[in-house]
């Protein structure tokens, strides 16, 4: 298949990248910024925000599918006006380039920050995406409007995007720090409901959504199956939520507070990389 990445030097982008080569698709790199490892794609520099060259990298790549994981990545990496304006532009334009040129498969980044764990608990757990939205910054709110224009293209041109509320997503080299960082100070893992996700997950479940011919559109959550930590899960829920979350299913043992069990039945997402601060190293399940 023929498929266009953008974001493709970014933390989740390269991965998708390799992945998609790895599983024998023709793939079209694009970003503002070249990669820094090695790349297994054509590289073309392209502004999301410039519809122009957003068709032409589209029209180049003769793309079938895109996996849209281009934005800034968080809210004070530039101005909030930026981080907005920037990214509902640039997501708008991978929408309507692939509604004109017949491109019918989409997956695009969302956050699970559109839940605004940052500024409250969960409502409840397990965390589904039938959660309320509550982005609590610039970046979570263009991530919300992205989720919109996604639904707005889905009715009008009956296209398929999958929208991925990605949590936690880290490089393999990033997450010793983190995990020792987590279990130094377990309250500061509120946010991120104890849970990271390795890229390399992420990518899969990328090239698994691409691939399938089945799967709705809509919101799917994409995180790790455990919390990180030595605690069980319900009991870091009763220790730093409380009474605000309410407890509606089952969570044994270290299962992660978010579910991730719609992406598992539309496109068999399961990770594949577990870790945890008791064990300190990589598990691939």
């Amino acid at each position: 298949m023929q498929i266009l990445v953008t974001g493709a030097s970014g933390r989740i982008g390269r991965y998708v990248v390799k992945e998609l080569s790895s599983a024998g698709h023709n793939v079209t790199s694009v970003d503002i910024s070249p990669p820094e490892a090695e790349n297994l794609s054509r590289f073309l520099r392209v502004d999301l925000t410039d519809a122009g060259e957003v068709y032409q990298a589209l029209a180049a790549a003769k793309a079938e599918a895109v996996v849209h994981m281009g934005a800034w990545a968080n809210a004070g990496v530039v101005p909030d006006t930026r981080t907005y304006g920037d990214n509902v532009q640039g997501t708008f334009n991978i929408f309507q380039a692939c509604a004109d040129l017949g491109i019918q498969r989409i997956v695009s980044a969302s956050s699970a920050q559109v839940y605004g764990f940052a500024k409250a608990p969960p409502v409840y757990v397990p965390v589904d995406e039938a959660h309320p939205l509550r982005p609590a910054n610039c970046y979570a709110l263009s991530k919300v409007v992205g989720e919109q224009a996604a639904d707005y293209f889905v009715e009008r041109f009956g296209m398929t995007i999958l929208s991925f509320r990605l949590m936690g997503i880290r490089t393999p080299a990033q997450l010793d720090a983190e995990l020792d960082l987590l279990a130094q100070d377990p309250g500061g893992g509120t946010s991120l409901l104890w849970t990271r996700t390795d890229a390399r997950d992420a990518a899969v479940a990328c090239r698994l959504a691409v691939e399938v011919e089945s799967a709705a559109s809509g919101p799917y959550n994409i995180t790790g199956s455990c919390v990180v930590l030595s605690q069980p899960t319900t009991a870091l829920i009763e220790r730093y939520f409380g009474e605000e979350t309410e407890v509606r299913g089952a969570m044994p043992g270290h299962t992660s507070p978010m579910s991730c069990a719609k992406a598992e039945a539309a496109f068999g997402y399961q990770p594949r990389y577990v870790w945890s601060v008791s064990k300190k190293h990589l598990e691939s399940g």
